[in-house]
C-alpha cells in the first residue's frame, strides 16, 4: 500500500476507535486520537459545559494537521478537519447508534443530539465540503475487523471506492420534526 494519511471520522458510537485500532495493526501505521492531539498541540479553546466536551479550534486543527506524516490513521469525530489523503466517515443506523450510546450512559439529550447529527449526515456534509477523497461506510452490522478490511479495500480498489461514495447511506426516515408551540392570534 502506498504511504498515506487516513482520517477516520463519524458520529460518536459509529466504531471509530475500535476500527482504527484494528486498522493500525493491519497496516502497521501510527494512530493519532484527535482529542489527545488537540490537547497536546494546545488547540483547545474552551469547554462546552452543556455537552461536557472540550472545544477544539477547527481552523488551527486543520493547519496543524498538515505536519502529520504519512502512514498515520487520524481518528475522532473531528478528524475530517485534518489534512489527509483519504477520509472515511463511519455511519450507523440511528436505532443501533442509540443503543450503543445508551450503553455509555450518556444523558438522553446528548444521545438525541448525536442521533439527529447522524440522521442529518452532519459529519459527512462537513467532510465533503472540505475534502475530495471522502468515502462512507455503514458500520451498523460490521465488526471493527470487517470495517478495517473495507477501508483497506477502498485505499486499493477503484470498485470498492465506487461502492462507498458519499450519499449512498440515507437515514432520512429518522429525522423527526421537533414540535413547535402553536401560536394564537
Amino acid at each position: 500500500m502506498t504511504p498515506m494519511k487516513i482520517t477516520l471520522s463519524g458520529t460518536p458510537g459509529t466504531g471509530k476507535t475500535q476500527t482504527s485500532k484494528t486498522l493500525v495493526k493491519k497496516l502497521n501505521y501510527r494512530l493519532i486520537n484527535i482529542n489527545k492531539y488537540a490537547k497536546d498541540k494546545n488547540l483547545i479553546t474552551g469547554k462546552d459545559i452543556y455537552r461536557k466536551t472540550q472545544i477544539i479550534d477547527e481552523k488551527k486543527l486543520k493547519k496543524e494537521s498538515k505536519n502529520i506524516q504519512d502512514n498515520t490513521i487520524i481518528e475522532g469525530h473531528l478528524a475530517h478537519y485534518c489534512k489527509s489523503d483519504i477520509t472515511i466517515i463511519l455511519r450507523t443506523n440511528p436505532d443501533t447508534l442509540r443503543v450503543r450510546l445508551k450503553k455509555r450512559h450518556w444523558p438522553k439529550k446528548k444521545i438525541e443530539e448525536n442521533i439527529d447529527s447522524e440522521a442529518l449526515d452532519i459529519i459527512l456534509q462537513e467532510a465533503v465540503a472540505d475534502n475530495k477523497n471522502v468515502f462512507e461506510i455503514d458500520t451498523t452490522k460490521s465488526t471493527p475487523q470487517q470495517t478495517a478490511t473495507t477501508i483497506i479495500n477502498i485505499t486499493k480498489n477503484r470498485e470498492s471506492k465506487k461502492q462507498h461514495i458519499p450519499g449512498k447511506i440515507n437515514w432520512e426516515k429518522y429525522i423527526i420534526p421537533k414540535k413547535t408551540p402553536t401560536q394564537s392570534i
